[in-house]
């Protein structure tokens, strides 16, 4: 019961360090000396998209905000021009987009291995049992129950528990290319 309460009251904890904007959003504020902290000089496409470190920063610091809160992001900057203003919302969208892109492409592969390993189970479970009718030497007969034990457990981990961090993980970027973003100019 001790371990309920604590944990509700560190839940509350956390809620209460998130700002929120008028509409409920998770308020990230974010200051920038120019354009160059965040964007990539390479794009693809002609796609601008953000920096791998601009990028890390925003992963740790959505951390702690559920994946599935809608968010906002808060760019202030002094040298922001109008024009810099959609380039950086698209270069974040394209970044998370391309992360959401790659997420799925990896769920996909999930449930493909997810579904060779059942399929191997399943032969090896036959294959338990004509060893098992057919009386073989009970040596072979645990190598092929290990067998068997392996490929179902490793099918269970694959689709319960790697599946749900893949999801995490699309929610999250998803969340990130959703955000609504807007620009505060600071006066120099």
């Amino acid at each position: 019961m001790l371990n309920f309460l604590k944990y509700h009251s560190e839940k509350k904890l956390i809620n209460n360090q998130i700002k929120e904007d008028k509409e409920g959003r998770a308020l990230i504020e974010i200051d920038i000396k120019d354009k160059s902290e965040v964007l990539s000089p390479f794009f693809a496409q002609n796609k601008e998209t953000i920096n791998n470190e601009f990028a890390n920063f925003l992963d740790n610091t959505v951390k702690s905000i559920p994946p599935k809160q809608q968010l906002h992001l808060q760019f202030s900057c002094q040298q922001i021009q109008t024009e810099d203003e959609e380039v950086f919302s698209k270069a974040v969208k394209n970044y998370y987009l391309n992360s959401s892109l790659e997420t799925e492409r990896k769920l996909l592969n999930n449930t493909k291995i997810f579904l060779v390993m059942i399929m191997l189970s399943l032969l090896a479970l036959g294959v338990l049992f004509l060893v098992h009718y057919f009386n073989v030497f009970w040596l072979i007969q645990e190598v092929f129950d290990i067998i068997v034990w392996v490929f179902v457990w490793e099918a269970v981990d694959i689709f319960v528990f790697q599946r749900s961090m893949l999801k995490y993980e699309k929610q999250r970027s998803l969340s990130l290319y959703n955000s609504n973003i807007t620009f505060i100019k600071i006066a120099s």
